[in-house]
């Protein structure tokens, strides 16, 4: 069961299936995204130099017919995709403009695509959030995402530094 977004106040998004003319802005947010995540990473040379083209690949690999835009005044403020595996549906990724986080646009997003995956007939919609992004991880806990399926575990190589020690089955691990 998707839960009501902390938010109790009523927010004048809509969100429709994305159209051409979006892309542009969807390419633009998901250069704010691919940022976002080298700051919580320290790491620059995540997603390479063509950011938006990554959003063109992405609009390739999984179709105009599964993303999604929020629209506020006639300018998209934020984009979710969903990518389909059988019966196993992801939101991947899901992206709302730096200025209207925390004011709706997200859990629109995040429900419209939950209605999706139910009528569509998933078994399970899964999203992704890295650890070290806590408000991500609380956004999604708040709308009912509230089952761990799986735990990604890796050696890095690389010598990044890493936040230390999250604590799960009485573990310590670097995030």
């Amino acid at each position: 069961m998707v839960k009501n977004a902390t938010n109790s106040t009523p927010s004048n998004f809509i969100v429709r299936g994305y159209r051409e003319g979006d892309r542009e802005s969807c390419r633009r947010l998901w250069r704010e995204l691919v940022e976002w995540h080298r700051k919580i990473y320290s790491d620059p040379t995540i997603g390479g130099e063509d950011l938006e083209d990554y959003f063109d690949k992405h609009l390739a690999k999984i179709g105009p017919k599964k993303i999604w835009v929020a629209i506020q005044n006639a300018g998209v403020v934020g984009f979710a995709g969903l990518m389909i595996d059988g019966e196993e549906f992801t939101i991947d990724p899901i992206v709302v403009d730096s200025a209207f986080r925390g004011k709706g646009a997200g859990a629109q997003l995040v429900r419209r695509l939950v209605a999706e995956a139910r009528k569509l007939g998933a078994k399970h919609l899964n999203v992704e959030p890295v650890v070290r992004n806590v408000e991500a991880i609380k956004f999604y806990h708040e709308l009912g995402f509230v089952n761990i399926g799986q735990v990604q575990l890796f050696i890095d190589f690389s010598q990044k530094t890493w936040a230390r020690r999250l604590k799960m089955h009485n573990l310590k691990f670097d995030y």
